[in-house]
């Protein structure tokens, strides 16, 4: 769900520790109450970020206003994950977005809605007396459960190890990219909402999942302390958190929650009040001033939305730096990547814009085209006035486009459509020539799996000798090798057209060529054994090669990684390897125009 023209962002909170929100107001408020939104933690907040702003929506438009928020060392809020405290962090931001709700709107009463880990901090924070009531999705009752769940799911994967150089810091427990530390643990483990004495509202909905209920003490214990307690049990969790690009709003849950909200309504009158300006600027760390921008105009609207991190005293020479969503995950980036290293780079002097492309996140679609598509066809065009946006800039000399998977695509094609960038950096792309019928469920698995699998087995000798033993499917080898020759083949037969000055459609290397010829400094970065590794092997060919030897474009790769970056050590190796291009200032520095 994309945020609407009523859905306003800003930052709120301490000057020292700034916040970020979205306000969605009520046109016509129907009653004096509104809605506080408490998201989930890491990987899950990812994934149900359209989820919370249906939430918002729905309530907004029944009346109630409502405000979802990046807690203390989240999403675009200062601060890190790492940093002591945290419990008490997200509490004292979930009661910072009460009282802005209730200064900016006039509402008299509010409600807390918390999802997951969420519902703990809903939970504590509404302890307050103008609360009406808490809304728990999906709840995390017992804490201590819940961080053994994570452990376990973490480690159910391929754990991947940092390199023999890396060092890792063995309290903090890594949850799918996001780092709990001891202490943090140590602070959840005492929550068990079961178990409190003082109830958290007088009234409570509980909307548990349908796939794997939770236990019924809570409720029972809600009824012993005289709480109005409901709980329903409905679908819709699953599809809310499977992922940033196929996540769907569970609208049976948010037609319970507008349902349950009207009930509690016993005053159809606000507040008489001077809604205060809504800051759309702060400084987030002493070096690095942040300020919401909206980027071009989406069909009249208001344009897309971004995220521009600058250092407070800006050099007079800088690079702009756009980073583009990585699939369908919002301009915070996987794993929170993108807010980390624009930080890091405005620190350093340069204009980082983190943008969310028209559709995606919470950019409006433009008029004809689809919401979460994450190959859009208006990207180009986004990307082209995304660097014009940052060649107004003060002092910015140059722009670079930098994306992971389909971030670096969309980087990539721009360049090739002859959009005024200075580099490309394209980080683990799935593929070079986005193909519409190709169903998306089908997509990942489709490139990712069995023909890179196999492909790389290719010049394993050990697989060779398996075969030669009778310890591989032979069939399935088989089709891998006449897959590998169609490529060959048909790159071949590109290569000769090439010469002969003949277009042949889905030409990588023409690809490359005319980005060369356009002077784009072109940088790709894989995972080792990522997909897009090979892809660019066999579909540029020769060519990648010679424009190596001519310094026009370089492919570096690193050990362990997984596509997304998730393991935590990778995220400092990432940022080091793109800092070895983008930490020094443009003047006197090495490279192309100053990278």
């Amino acid at each position: 769900m994309t945020a609407r023209p009523s859905a306003e962002p800003f930052f709120f909170g301490p000057p020292e520790r700034p916040l970020f929100g979205w306000l969605h107001r009520s046109a016509a408020p129907a009653a004096s109450l509104g809605l506080v939104i408490c998201a989930p933690f890491g990987y899950e907040e990812i994934c149900a970020h359209r989820s919370l702003a249906a939430f918002a929506d729905a309530a907004a438009e029944a009346g109630f206003p409502a405000i979802r928020f990046d807690a203390d060392g989240t999403g675009n809020a200062a601060g890190e994950p790492t940093d002591p405290g945290r419990l008490a962090a997200w509490v004292a931001s979930a009661g910072h977005a009460a009282d802005t709700l209730r200064a900016a709107t006039g509402v008299e009463r509010v409600v807390f809605l918390g999802v997951r880990l969420g519902v703990i901090t809903a939970a504590l924070a509404a302890a307050r007396d103008d609360v009406a009531g808490l809304v728990a999705i999906a709840p995390v009752v017992n804490a201590k459960a819940h961080l053994r769940e994570l452990r376990a799911l973490q480690m159910s994967g391929t754990p991947r190890p940092p390199p023999p150089d890396v060092a890792v810091d063995p309290t903090v427990q890594p949850v799918l990219g996001f780092p709990i530390t001891a202490e943090t643990k140590a602070s959840l483990e005492t929550i068990d909402l079961a178990k409190r004495e003082k109830p958290p509202a007088p009234a409570v909905l509980i909307l548990d999942r349908d796939d794997l209920p939770t236990t019924t003490a809570w409720p029972e214990h809600l009824a012993a302390q005289g709480v109005a307690v409901e709980r329903q049990v409905l679908p819709g969790f699953v599809e809310m958190t499977l992922g940033a690009e196929f996540a769907v709003p569970p609208r049976a849950m948010i037609d319970a929650t507008v349902t349950w909200l009207r009930a509690r309504v016993a005053s159809a009158a606000t507040r008489a009040t001077t809604p205060p300006a809504l800051a759309h600027e702060a400084r987030v760390t002493p070096e690095v001033v942040e300020r919401i921008v909206r980027v071009g105009g989406v069909d009249s609207g208001p344009g897309m939305f971004g995220v521009l991190a600058t250092p407070a005293h800006a050099p007079p020479r800088r690079r702009g730096l756009l980073l583009l969503n990585a699939g369908a995950v919002h301009h915070v980036g996987p794993n929170r990547l993108h807010v980390t290293l624009a930080r890091r780079w405005a620190a350093r002097g340069h204009a980082v814009l983190r943008l969310d492309v028209s559709g995606i996140g919470d950019s409006p679609a433009r008029a004809g085209h689809g919401e979460n598509v994450v190959y859009g066809a208006s990207a180009v065009q986004d990307v082209d006035d995304a660097q014009a946006f940052l060649r107004r800039e003060p002092g910015v000399a140059e722009v670079h486009g930098l994306g992971i998977c389909s971030g670096g695509y969309h980087a990539f094609k721009a360049a090739v459509a002859g959009v005024r960038l200075d580099g490309v950096v394209s980080i683990n792309p799935l593929t070079f020539f986005f193909k519409a019928e190709v169903p998306k469920e089908e997509r990942a698995h489709q490139v990712s799996s069995e023909t890179s699998r196999y492909f790389r087995r290719l010049r394993d000798v050990e697989a060779w000798k398996k075969l030669f033993r009778g310890d591989v499917k032979v069939g399935a080898f088989a089709r891998t090798l006449m897959r590998r020759a169609e490529h060959l083949a048909g790159d071949r037969a590109r290569g000769v057209a090439r010469v002969f000055g003949v277009s042949v459609g889905d030409d990588l290397g023409a690809e490359l060529q005319t980005i060369a010829r356009h002077k784009v400094a072109l940088r790709f970065l894989f995972a080792a054994g990522d997909p897009g590794e090979e892809l660019l092997a066999a579909g540029g060919g020769p060519t990648v090669g010679e424009l190596q030897k001519r310094g026009a474009l370089s492919v570096d790769v690193i050990a362990g990684p997984d596509h997304t970056f998730t393991p935590l050590w990778s995220h400092g190796v990432l940022a080091a390897r793109l800092g070895a291009w983008f930490d020094a200032p443009v003047d006197g520095s090495r490279g192309e125009g100053g990278a």
